[in-house]
């Protein structure tokens, strides 16, 4: 049932981000310099955008919160765009020489290798700038909710969000890290954009304040048990991932810390409906995943 839910909500996202950035297209000058190079930045962006191969778990979280509170995907489908879209920016960025200096991602050449690296940067500026474009003009006849979805999404990404995490990640790649630090950087790297995509949604479809607050703890302990279910699939005892959480808990504190996580996962929407079992799915897939 995940599964198939998935591609629909997959399905639903891409036709969305597919018609938003043509549209943008359409509205180009049709000849000239200007033409040429906005069409190659367009091209940029959509390359990383509408690549095959992606999880897209973050709309997808997006989506089925929205149902869980008994909303329709239409109502919470363009803040999911502007999740994914900060999403891409973030791995066009991280891809590039300064930062990880990937060759590939998903198979394919990274963004800066398809093109050059600085449209690669401009790619991911306006990858992100448009973001909140697009929460401004889907949500515009909602103010209130309009500001709150623009608040949540900036200071996810921001400061105190993913930049941040980002920035413990490369004083890391440097310096010995311990499980506070290395917490803190997956609760701001991965976590926060995680937990904005349910929270999002929750605020959009007018959840109450207790649903807001149980699926934020949900959402922020799922971005994290996602991480401590990828360390231990990549865990190898003769050669020990520094920065890792095997390295730091043990294999087997490790697994115990990932049951604890699921645990609280489920723990969140014990007083949720029936519509909420694909995000308990999720949490329960995850802890399976290493078994």
């Amino acid at each position: 049932m995940l599964e198939s839910l998935s591609q629909q909500n997959i399905g639903k996202l891409t036709g969305f981000l597919d018609h938003y950035f043509a549209e943008k297209g359409s509205s180009l000058p049709s000849r000239g310099l200007e033409s040429a190079s906005h069409r190659r930045l367009l091209e940029s962006m959509r390359y990383s955008l509408l690549q095959e191969g992606g999880k897209r778990f973050r709309p997808l979280l997006t989506i089925l919160t929205a149902e869980a509170l008994g909303q329709a995907a239409e109502v919470v489908l363009p803040f999911a765009a502007a999740v994914e879209c900060v999403h891409t920016y973030s791995l066009i960025h991280d891809d590039l020489p300064a930062m990880d200096n990937d060759d590939f991602r998903r198979g394919k050449p990274t963004n800066h290798k398809a093109f050059d690296e600085a449209t690669a940067i401009l790619a991911g500026d306006a990858l992100l700038t448009e973001a909140f474009q697009i929460v401004a003009d889907f949500y515009h006849d909602r103010p209130v909710i309009a500001v709150k979805l623009v608040r949540e999404l900036a200071q996810a990404s921001g400061f105190r969000g993913m930049v941040g995490g980002q920035v413990i990640d490369m004083g890391s790649k440097k310096d010995a890290i311990n499980i506070d630090e290395l917490r803190l950087m997956h609760d701001l790297k991965t976590g926060a954009l995680i937990r904005v995509a349910a929270v999002g949604a929750a605020i959009a479809c007018d959840a109450s304040e207790d649903q807001r607050r149980e699926i934020a703890t949900f959402a922020e302990t799922l971005g994290l048990a996602f991480q401590v279910a990828d360390d231990l699939l990549d865990y190898d005892p003769s050669r020990p991932e520094q920065g890792s959480y095997p390295m730091l808990l043990g294999q087997e504190g490790t697994v115990r810390f990932l049951d604890e996580l699921t645990e609280t996962c489920l723990q969140c929407l014990s007083k949720w409906p029936k519509a909420a079992e694909p995000l308990r799915q999720i949490a329960l897939f995850n802890r399976q995943r290493e078994r």
